[in-house]
């Protein structure tokens, strides 16, 4: 099952980011403000857009702020340590790994996740329970984190 990224800004740096977009649904008619730059570039990097009644959209929307756009997106793809370990060696710096445990609320997470990304985290090691998983709402509120996809959690 795909996830979801809703809201305009969360949109507009998923797709800055260069990862994975499967679909972009945006509600029909609107065409003001940066729903147009959204437009722009998930044309150039090709991505699928579809026009969607408001209703529906309504429908399709988790959060209330969906703002008149929602993204679907792969789900979350975990990794190991070892994978973390390589992408430090890969970028030829010490490995820098941040380990949580009973981080339950997604907000605190994605603010964690965005945090971890500017302080240069290669990875975050997470445990496979009392701890909240990557979704819509760890990715909204990390968004501002270009690296979200590319950060490696461990179970």
């Amino acid at each position: 099952m795909d996830n979801q990224v809703e809201g305009r800004n969360s949109v507009l740096e998923l797709l800055k980011s260069g990862k994975d977009i499967n679909k972009i649904y945006i509600t029909k008619g609107e065409r003001q403000g940066s729903i147009n730059k959204i437009i722009a570039i998930a044309k150039e990097r090709k991505v699928v857009i579809v026009e969607k009644e408001k209703r529906q959209m309504e429908q399709m929307a988790k959060t209330q702020g969906y703002q008149g756009v929602i993204a679907t997106i792969p789900p979350f793809a975990y990794c190991e340590v070892e994978d973390i370990l390589q992408e430090a060696k890969n970028k030829k710096e010490e490995p820098f790994i941040m380990i949580l445990d009973s981080i339950e609320d997604p907000h605190n997470f994605g603010a964690i996740i965005r945090t971890a990304e500017t302080a240069g985290v290669h990875g975050i090691i997470i445990p496979k329970r009392r701890c909240a998983v990557v979704n819509e709402t760890v990715s909204k509120v990390a968004s501002r984190s270009s690296r979200i996809y590319e950060n490696c959690k461990s179970n």
